[in-house]
């Protein structure tokens, strides 16, 4: 304390000293209370801000440490090239495949979204259960199987809920193998726990036993064990059941008229195929393929029987078929089988397909070579009441467009695209309609409106016709596009 009695006679004499020394404490005391205020036992946890729903969420950006007030600006223009990166990374691509989803085309809304999944996203973990659904929905399941392990690795999928997706694939393909490896690897369950969860237990001995303990026991014998029957069984001499060698000779008519009246299409040409019969196994495979859900695997059958008996025009129709079945995709199989047809010949078909035309230059090909069959017209009623004068041969369809016309020659758009939006509504099913209706949405940038648009159209028509959907499909893309642009010249 004397060393310090100085010090207070000087504070005691000086105001402004002591003012000084004031002001100092509490400036520490501010300071002590601010840091006690930030630690974070002292605070209570702050609530979630609910964030309403959307149709397309953000994903979580870490939180950074405060920056001074100088890097606002910065830090604005970054947050609105982030948004709009997001905005056409993922918007995009997630509208495209709402659109195949509301007009049924679950098998391209899965490629997309797989595309989708497999890419850098980071909101692309929140679909991966979507896509599993639908890989369940569309029986593929060696994918589902694919997406419920990389679930699993994400810690989105307890034990419980895989066990279940396991065995809901596997009621669909009990002998799937990727989901059998999935269930022993991930749920430590062995082929004889999952037959049994099936449903389908293993029988105690094999029926090889069993049938050698019915053969070994004598009449009038007691019975023996499965054991014993086999090591009795295996001190008996084997006789050959053939002799020699042949070479098995290809089927006779009579086998080949046999199995197509007695077995369905699909196994004729199954066997047919295996006992190299491409010529007979033709019919049976045009008759799968022209069914209305041809499978891929049956025109790939086709068009290879059809090259093997060298029949180009049979082969160019099934490859058109091929091209409007895939759409868009495979197009490295295209390529290959494009070329086994030039090996084949020449075609102007051929010529065509090698500029890989869009689906509206498919059906016209389809058109020109006959490979749609053309629509019957309608027959002629005779009329009960006749009138002087002729009536009068425009129709609601070309009324809305010379309607719509004279809009936009006025420089009414809005009117335009009310006039168009009603005939479309009115008559969902004309294709004619459409694309002034969607250049003026492209020209506006309506996306908005479209969106609308669409699910009108889905709840009139269960089913577009697929050059409707080609069309909002192309509309989709090209927005995108331009969303692109704009990204790169900001």
């Amino acid at each position: 304390m004397d060393r310090y009695a100085p010090l207070f006679d000087q504070l005691s004499a000086s105001p402004e000293a002591l003012a000084a020394v004031a002001v100092l404490l509490l400036l520490i005391g501010m300071m002590l209370r601010t840091l006690l205020r930030r630690q974070p036992g002292s605070s209570m946890p702050r609530q979630p801000v609910l964030l309403p729903e959307a149709v397309i969420r953000q994903p979580p950006r870490p939180a950074s440490p405060p920056q001074p007030a100088a890097t606002a600006p910065a830090e604005a223009e970054d947050s609105e090239d982030q948004t709009l990166s997001y905005e056409v990374d993922d918007l995009d691509t997630l509208a495209e495949i709402e659109v195949f989803l509301e007009f049924g085309y679950l098998e391209q809304a899965a490629l997309a979204l797989r595309t989708y999944v497999d890419g850098p996203s980071s909101n692309a973990p929140a679909h991966i259960r979507r896509l599993a659904e639908l890989y369940l929905q569309l029986h593929w399941i060696d994918d589902y199987s694919d997406m419920l392990e990389r679930l699993h690795e994400r810690s989105l999928l307890d034990r419980q809920q895989l066990s279940e997706a396991v065995f809901a694939g596997l009621q669909q393909d009990p002998q799937n193998l990727a989901l059998r490896v999935l269930a022993e690897s991930r749920l430590g369950l062995g082929i004889e726990e999952v037959n049994r969860q099936l449903g389908d237990p293993l029988p105690a001995t094999s029926n090889e036993a069993l049938l050698l303990r019915t053969v070994m026991q004598a009449p009038g014998q007691p019975a023996i064990s499965a054991e014993e029957a086999v090591q009795q069984a295996s001190q008996l001499p084997r006789v050959p059941l053939l002799e020699g060698e042949a070479e098995l000779a290809p089927l006779s008519q009579r086998e080949i008229t046999l199995l197509t009246s007695l077995l369905p299409a699909e196994r004729q040409a199954r066997i047919l195929l295996a006992c190299h019969q491409p010529a007979a196994a033709l019919p049976a495979l045009q008759q799968l393929a022209n069914a209305p859900d041809a499978a891929l695997a049956r025109l790939i059958d086709t068009l290879r029987a059809c090259y093997m008996t060298r029949n180009l025009p049979l082969y160019c129709r099934y490859l058109w078929q091929f091209h409007v079945s895939v759409g868009n995709f495979g197009h490295q199989l295209k390529q290959q089988l494009l070329q086994l047809g030039c090996q084949l010949g020449q075609h102007p078909l051929l010529l065509a397909l090698e500029a890989q035309p869009d689906r509206l230059a498919l059906e016209e090909l389809g058109r020109r070579f006959a490979y749609i069959p053309p629509a019957s017209p309608p027959p002629q009623w005779q009329a009960l009441v006749t009138a002087n004068h002729a009536p009068s041969s425009s129709t609601p369809l070309d009324n809305a467009l010379s309607e719509a016309e004279q809009f936009i020659e006025f420089g009414q758009i809005d009117m335009a695209i009310q006039t168009l939006e009603l005939a479309i509504l009115a008559s969902p099913a004309e294709a004619q309609l459409y694309p002034p209706l969607l250049k003026l949405y492209e020209h506006l940038g309506d996306l908005a409106r479209f969106t609308w648009l669409a699910r009108q159209i889905r709840d009139r028509l269960a089913t577009p016709p697929e050059e409707i959907t080609g069309m909002l499909g192309r509309f989709v893309q090209t927005m995108q596009q331009r969303l692109n642009q704009h990204r790169l010249a900001a």
